[in-house]
């Protein structure tokens, strides 16, 4: 991959602002998701969430200040992955997507990669994986779901332990799948259809909470450059997959009745304790990031090259875990 410069990334950055922009209006709960995103990282001396979100900027003259490879292909990647992981890409975001690829003319990899061209088609599904029964035990339902929690903690701090520009957005689309699929299984724990859940679950909880798309594009942007900071490492993978798990519990126990501000502040104090309970499991998770490198080097290469798909990268990731 060619070198990027701070500036580089800054712009992408602006250009994720325009991308939320893109429909002439910034609602409430998009400036809250950017604005959560941007302060979990460590941005340059005079560079502020609130200046990031003020500045007035043409797209075209951004687009002007991204000239090397990577910095374009990892820009196009997060405006795409930010657009399109709900399912509902605006004819506007479209509109800009098309212009962006359309600049960026000599990247060779911009949007081409398999796992791309499937992110809106695989958002839309209802599960990853097979669907589990109600149990009306309250004991035996706060065992399996404990365990779901914990196991879905650990393969999720595995893949956030490869900070990888480029590849590690897939990376990072694997985890908010996973985080997905676990609020969607405790559900059908506690009785709720899971093919009825997604559209509202996404919106109370994952809109709630901020986990979004927006911060996969700037956890892919942010990894570029160190001054940056990593924002989805093997930590934050695993303190926010227990929090999600736990506020999710409750969130069904309460009869969906949680409001955006109790949902808030249960997240905030369950990732306080995931990142305590991480402590207790960073060795094994070190150790088994160690063992299975080799071979994720090679799925990401086999990956990139189109020789698999992102599904068959995913199915093989989990084998591995």
């Amino acid at each position: 991959m060619s070198a990027v410069n701070q500036q580089e990334v800054l712009a992408s950055f602006k250009l994720l602002v325009c991308m939320a922009n893109a429909d002439g209006k910034l609602l409430d709960e998009e400036r809250n998701s950017i604005t959560e995103a941007f302060s979990e990282i460590q941005l340059p001396e005079g560079v502020t969430v609130e200046s990031l979100l003020s500045e007035q900027v043409e797209v075209d003259e951004l687009l002007t200040h991204i000239t090397s490879d990577t910095a374009q292909e990892l820009a196009y990647q997060s405006a795409f992955a930010m657009a399109n992981i709900d399912g509902d890409c605006s004819p506007e975001e479209q509109e800009l997507l098309e212009k962006i690829g359309a600049t960026f003319t000599t990247s060779r990899l911009w949007g081409k990669e398999e796992w791309l061209k499937n992110l809106q088609r695989k958002s839309r599904k209802s599960s990853i994986s097979q669907q589990v029964q109600q149990i009306t035990d309250p004991v035996k339902r706060e065992i399996e779901v404990e365990n779901e929690i914990t196991d879905a903690c650990f393969f999720n701090a595995v893949l956030g332990a490869f900070p990888l520009p480029g590849i590690s957005i897939a990376f990072d689309v694997y985890i908010y799948w996973n985080q997905l699929d676990l609020v969607q299984s405790i559900g059908e724990r506690w009785g709720y259809d899971r093919a009825h859940q997604s559209a509202d679950l996404k919106k109370a909880l994952f809109g709630s909470l901020g986990m979004t798309g927006t911060r996969i594009a700037v956890s892919n942007l942010a990894k570029l450059v160190p001054v940056f900071g990593i924002v989805v490492g093997a930590t934050t993978a695993f303190a926010s997959t227990w929090a999600i798990g736990k506020v999710a519990n409750q969130y069904f126990a309460s009869g969906c009745e949680m409001d955006a501000f109790r949902l808030k502040e249960a997240f905030k104090n369950a990732k306080k304790e995931g990142e305590s309970v991480y402590k207790d499991k960073a060795d094994a998770i070190a150790a088994k990031q160690k063992e299975i490198e080799p071979q994720v080097k090679a799925l990401n290469e086999d990956l990139a090259a189109g020789r698999i798909t992102q599904e068959e990268h995913q199915a093989k990731l989990r084998e591995l875990v």
